[in-house]
């Protein structure tokens, strides 16, 4: 089902399998010892269990070969045909695997229209990159901003007083771009709203300095936004930079634990985002946003400076009656963590989780969330403390007392904000948005992880669901 029977599938070249165990001990705790990494060429490393590593060296041959090779060597264990094929079609799509005839047959019927076929539109597109520092990211950022298929593009750059060559760098090599180097860092939400009184388009793209796009991501993006009304924003598919085959996020989400997270962080794209029909949050690294909502929900809040501004923006344009999607068809790849060294943006989040609390939530949920937000900062402290993490300490003593500073303003925005919402929404609507799986993260190693567990757990209900829907369409009159 998953593959035609002669398909051959081989090994990527960008793959290799780390099997020694002294090497893996650098890795890998001892707890884990039928554990094993697919490492790629820059050094990212993916987490696998035996049978990833039996079925990677059964490579290459048919999956049905490949299925032979794999039932000779369970000695202890018993491993099906079809949880063979998914493991197979997963580092397919990971690009760990590659096949003689391109992508996976799996639900070939899913056929993509390409979009220049489905308009001629001349609306123009505002895209607005922030940069700060960012002579290492730049370069790759624009020319995909250089090579997008769709027909009308301005591109403004707003550089936050960047102390190295980005500026430079930027008019030698795009003369294009509508460039405004700022004297003072106004921060992430600062350049956005500089750039957003510059823009002149219909539709606004945010980009993050440390970002590729595929040449048609502004075309989906644009006809996604086009498909409804009422859509305030548009959210790509986030892939990272160094690991192409794993997604960093499609919008986020916030819970009342934790830092905000991305949705499916390390999740593989193995078809099942095609019925994901909206987010609760749009990730402002890369978002498309609509010049009509922007009037009616408002700027970026600049309190933020970086960090929940987009959460923030978010529940804002929730509970003004416009809706957040997603454009599965419309990627980017990103540098994650390549704009913050760790003190600053320790501070920054601790600080805005509690903001954007005190700002926008009420009630019980409000109590539940700050309850266990102070919680853990306590918790975390304190640890610090007793790990003699001077500058990280600092970086909570620093939140609130930033917190505390701006508590006048925070309370005037709600008062403001209150008033304008619409009054049968509320952010608990938004929050249970949230997608109840959303993380193919180890979490004790913080890298992507794909073995039996997470297969049942995970990617084997979302194949289960796509085959009911596909045999459903097919006995439909």
């Amino acid at each position: 089902m998953f593959f035609d029977g002669d398909e051959r599938l081989g090994p990527s070249d960008d793959f290799h399998l780390l099997t020694d165990r002294r090497n893996l001990s650098r890795f890998l705790p001892p707890q884990l010892p039928h554990n094993y990494l697919l490492v790629h060429n820059n050094g990212e490393k993916v987490l696998t269990d035996k049978w990833g590593k039996i079925i990677w060296e059964a490579l290459p041959g048919t999956s049905r070969e490949i299925w032979k090779k794999v039932r000779q060597k369970q000695a202890d264990g018993v491993i099906s045909e079809r949880l063979v094929n998914e493991f197979l079609y997963i580092f397919l799509c990971a690009g760990i695997v590659k096949s003689d005839s391109g992508p996976g047959t799996f639900f070939r019927e899913k056929e993509e229209t390409h979009p220049h076929s489905e308009t001629d539109s001349t609306d123009l597109i505002s895209v607005i990159v922030v940069t700060h520092n960012g002579k290492d990211h730049v370069q790759s950022c624009f020319e995909s901003l250089r090579a997008q298929t769709y027909p009308r593009v301005e591109v403004i750059a707003v550089d936050n007083a960047s102390k190295d060559e980005t500026v430079s760098l930027i008019k030698k090599n795009f003369p294009e771009v509508r460039l405004f180097p700022l004297k003072k860092n106004r921060h992430y939400a600062g350049g956005i709203n500089y750039g957003l009184k510059k823009g002149r388009g219909k539709y606004v793209f945010i980009l993050n300095q440390d970002t590729e796009l595929e040449k048609d991501c502004l075309y989906y993006l644009y006809l996604k936004m086009k498909s409804s009304e009422k859509i305030g924003a548009v959210v790509p598919m986030v892939k990272f930079f160094n690991l192409r085959g794993f997604l960093n996020g499609i919008g986020n989400q916030i819970n009342n634990h934790g830092w905000g997270t991305d949705n499916f962080i390390y999740c593989v794209d193995v078809g099942q985002f095609e019925e994901l029909k909206e987010v609760p949050s749009a990730c402002f690294g890369a978002v498309f946003l609509s010049k009509d909502a922007l009037d009616n929900v408002g700027a970026v809040d600049e309190g933020y400076r970086s960090f929940y501004e987009d959460a923030d923006w978010s529940f804002r344009c929730w509970l003004r009656g416009w809706k957040i999607v997603p454009a599965h068809r419309a990627v980017v790849y990103h540098k994650f963590g390549a704009s913050y060294i760790e003190k600053e943006k320790l501070a920054l989040v601790v600080r805005n989780r509690l903001r954007l609390v005190l700002k926008i939530f009420q009630g019980r949920i409000m109590l539940g969330f700050l309850k266990n937000y102070l919680k853990e900062d306590f918790k975390n402290f304190f640890s610090l403390v007793k790990k003699r993490k001077k500058d990280l300490v600092f970086s909570y003593l620093k939140a609130y007392l930033l917190l505390a500073w701006s508590s006048p303003g925070i309370l005037s925005k709600r008062i403001s904000l209150m008033k304008s919402k619409l009054k049968d929404r509320r952010e608990r609507h938004v929050v249970e948005k949230n997608p109840s799986f959303y993380c193919c993260l180890n979490p004790g190693l913080h890298m992507p992880e794909i073995s039996v567990p997470v297969i049942l757990r995970y990617y084997r209900w979302e194949f289960l669901r796509q085959e009911h829907g596909n045999q459903t369409k097919k006995n439909q009159p």
